[in-house]
């Protein structure tokens, strides 16, 4: 039913056949379209280079034997203990990931005293800027990471079309995360070492100014009756000695336990999938790719036909709303020229 101008236009609601009826005229051109993309897709997914798939598999272990004896005797006194910087999958996967391994390795030249870098094989081409930032990122698009809770192991993967750059990144990230790693567990280690070896320096110092001490007493009083402010006072000079002995005792047991946790602490990663000798390839996925660019294009294509039929329609008629369609119609900026009437 046509609306008659000067009469304010009803909408009766739109059926199933109204929004089929502008699909069917068109099914030639949607189908066309469809096949067009479809082959294209296929056509750019066949001709693109194959990758390879550089994988491994690794999992951190660290040495917990020092740190549950110390959580159960601190749980055992109703305290928390902090067992400090621990490597787990989680923080591994952090590293891996991160801007310095990822840079660093990006920026390391394929062999050892040659000019070429990995960005440089990377992007094709040599690249010039020292942007950390961008390097990494370009990384980042070839790297793949997987974290498994039940195991704690980590998978990484590099996908490139070049097998050898892709075992050279692969290996090379794995590396310089755990080397990072190993170096802050170290570094909070020294620390503690390092703090006790003070503290030995600290009581040796206190223990050889009371033997000091006593020393100058003994010269200036031959005789200590006991009972006399004489014999108090070497009493009491031989109390400070047997505590400072005491307090550099505990310092020295305890420097020996930081140098046994020092070496006992640093964490390790165990490879348990290393890189095969001949890396598999990577499906090209041709038939699925293409499969998925037919029903999504359709979907697209058939959205794009009612828009313009309901479009069309809506500019037709008469009403005010209408008319206030075409009026923001004529101001966009690719229709500014041509007013609809």
């Amino acid at each position: 039913m046509s609306a008659k101008i000067g009469e304010s236009y009803i909408e009766e609601g739109v059926d199933a056949l109204t929004l089929l009826t502008p699909l069917i005229e068109k099914r030639r051109q949607i189908l066309l379209g469809v096949t067009l993309l479809t082959l294209a897709v296929g056509v750019v997914a066949f001709i693109v280079p194959r990758k390879y798939k550089a994988q491994l598999s690794l999992t951190p272990v660290v040495n917990s034997r020092a740190s549950s004896a110390l959580g159960g005797i601190a749980a055992l006194a109703g305290a928390s203990l902090q067992t400090g910087y621990q490597l787990t999958p989680a923080r591994m996967v952090e590293l891996i990931n991160s801007r310095a391994v990822l840079a660093g390795v990006g920026m390391s030249t394929i062999k050892p005293g040659g000019s070429e870098r990995v960005i440089d094989r990377v992007l094709g081409e040599k690249y010039g800027r020292n942007d950390a930032e961008e390097v990494a990122r370009h990384l980042e698009n070839l790297l793949t990471t997987s974290t498994s809770k039940e195991t704690g192991t980590i998978d990484v993967a590099i996908q490139h079309p070049d097998p050898a750059l892709a075992r050279i990144i692969a290996s090379r990230v794995v590396d310089s995360a755990s080397q990072i790693f190993v170096r802050t567990s170290k570094a909070q280690a020294q620390q503690l070492r390092i703090a006790q070896e003070a503290r030995v320096d600290n009581a040796a110092s206190t223990l050889a100014s009371a033997e000091e001490r006593l020393r100058q007493f003994n010269d200036q009083n031959r005789a200590t009756p006991s009972y006399s402010v004489a014999g108090l006072e070497r009493d009491r000079l031989n109390r400070e000695i047997r505590f400072a002995e005491q307090i550099y005792t505990q310092a020295a047991t305890d420097r020996e336990a930081a140098y046994a946790r020092e070496l006992e602490a640093t964490p390790t990663v165990v490879i348990q999938d290393p890189l095969p000798a001949v890396l598999p390839k990577v499906r090209k996925k041709v038939i699925q790719k293409m499969a998925i660019t037919a029903a999504v294009s359709f979907v697209f294509l058939c959205i794009a036909v009612l828009l313009a039929d309901l479009t069309k329609k809506r500019l037709e008629r008469s009403d005010p709303e209408s008319a206030r369609f075409r009026n923001a119609v004529s101001k966009l900026p690719h229709l500014g020229r041509r007013r609809v009437v």
